[in-house]
């Protein structure tokens, strides 16, 4: 593992770790803005510059600038509440546990009885040019994109329909001046 890998390693541990600590939710949006990127420049580094770019195009780009839109339509203020208590972090830790526990073995499973060459082949072999990646998408993957496609449309209508939710009517000393003041 060379230097700038374990730098953006940390900077994507460490900024993930902020998207979920922040209370105020503009300050976990930028810090999800700061994990996409470093997630990016790993991409990068394992030479899969296609993925890089539209990890920084379509997440950092327009799916984030979607999120601050709808934080800014909502006006969300810092979350005010108490903190979590003990029971509240034990549960949150002893899941955390299960699923490490649970996820992992089939994970080593997988790779076990392979040698590094064994893996840079099959690295070699998956690697695709835009070309494959677009055969792939639109040939395997149809109805899945085409879902995606769909679930965006259901973001911007209801972004859509927040903005155009009814405001309460203020009466004439409420919410102006009246003639003659």
């Amino acid at each position: 593992m060379s230097f700038i890998e374990f730098i953006l390693g940390v900077a994507a541990l460490v900024s993930g770790i902020a998207v979920i600590s922040f209370r105020n939710p503009l300050y976990s949006a930028f810090a999800l803005v700061a994990n996409l990127l470093t997630i990016a420049g790993l991409y990068a580094l394992l030479n899969a510059h296609f993925l890089a770019v539209t990890q920084v195009v379509v997440y950092a780009g327009a799916i984030m600038v979607l999120v601050l839109f709808v934080l800014m339509l909502l006006n969300l203020k810092t979350e005010q509440g108490k903190q979590p208590g003990l029971a509240q972090l034990a549960t949150a830790v002893v899941g955390g546990i299960v699923l490490i526990v649970t996820a992992l073995p089939p994970v080593l499973s997988r790779f076990q009885g392979l040698s590094s060459h064994q893996l840079a082949d099959n690295v070699r072999a998956s690697e695709g040019t835009v070309q494959a990646i677009g055969q792939e998408l639109y040939s395997h993957y149809t109805v899945q994109f085409e879902l995606s496609s769909l679930v965006l449309l259901i973001g911007i209508v209801g972004a859509v329909m927040l903005a155009k939710r009814k405001q309460p009517q203020l009466g004439p000393r409420q919410g102006g001046l009246l003639k003659g003041e």
